[in-house]
């Protein structure tokens, strides 16, 4: 009698064994939860804090926009009670950011609004008539209002203008790059701007700037996120 299929028979059954047993002894990964006592939070237009409770069944990391920060600040957290705090908005938009909490493969978002901050300096600088630079702070380098030791010179470019703001004491000056020779009232125009510290130093910036006004040959120019007005004239 030949047992050679018997043999196979058995061999191929404890395969099947071994390799059932070997899949049952795999580790499988983790799967982490995490669960947030709220999804959604409405803030004011001024700084503050707020709290979040967060349950989770391991370690978790917390990744914020960079006008939210966490106390205490690490890398990792436990469960618990968290601190947010926020920055004043100054911008004249509501604005909106996602706080991401991640626990091994799992992850839970927090969406944060926060109101739109009030521009009270706009009023102000609509009140004002001269050509010249008005705002508290351009950049890293502060400016005086406009007075009488500022002037506006136009430099033709193609179908646009350069509007160059001096200012005499100190020797430095602002050159408004390419306002449209066409513009409106009430609508927005693109804006280069080139700060000149000295001769050989100069940085450039671009904005997104209001028409505000026409007003014979003047133009109020206005960009309420660093809330500061240009007026310029037109030869």
């Amino acid at each position: 009698m030949n047992n050679k299929p018997f043999y196979l028979l058995m061999i191929a059954a404890a395969s099947v064994l071994l390799l059932g047993s070997c899949k049952e002894n795999e580790k499988k990964p983790e799967i982490g939860s995490i669960e947030l006592s709220t999804h959604e939070e409405s803030l004011p237009a001024t700084s503050g804090s707020f709290p979040v409770d967060v349950t989770s069944s391991h370690e978790f990391s917390v990744n914020t926009p960079n006008w939210i920060t966490i106390d205490p600040d690490q890398d990792t957290y436990e469960s618990g009670s968290l601190t947010f705090n926020y920055t004043e908005n100054t911008n004249t938009t509501a604005r909106t950011g996602n706080i991401i909490f991640r626990c091994l493969d799992t992850r839970d978002t927090l969406v944060v609004s926060q109101a739109a901050g009030e521009d009270l300096y706009h009023d102000e600088f609509m009140k004002e008539t001269e050509p010249g630079l008005y705002g508290q702070n351009f950049e890293s380098f502060v400016y005086q209002e406009f007075t009488s030791q500022y002037s506006v010179r136009n430099y033709a470019n193609g179908q646009s203008f350069d509007y160059k703001i001096i200012s005499l004491n100190p020797n430095q000056f602002v050159t408004v790059k390419s306002i449209p020779v066409e513009v409106e009232e009430g609508t927005t125009s693109s804006l280069g701007v080139q700060q000149n510290i000295t001769d050989a130093i100069n940085s450039n910036y671009f904005y997104s700037i209001n028409i505000e006004k026409i007003e014979g040959n003047k133009i109020w120019l206005y960009e309420p996120i660093n809330r500061f007005g240009i007026i310029v004239t037109k030869e």
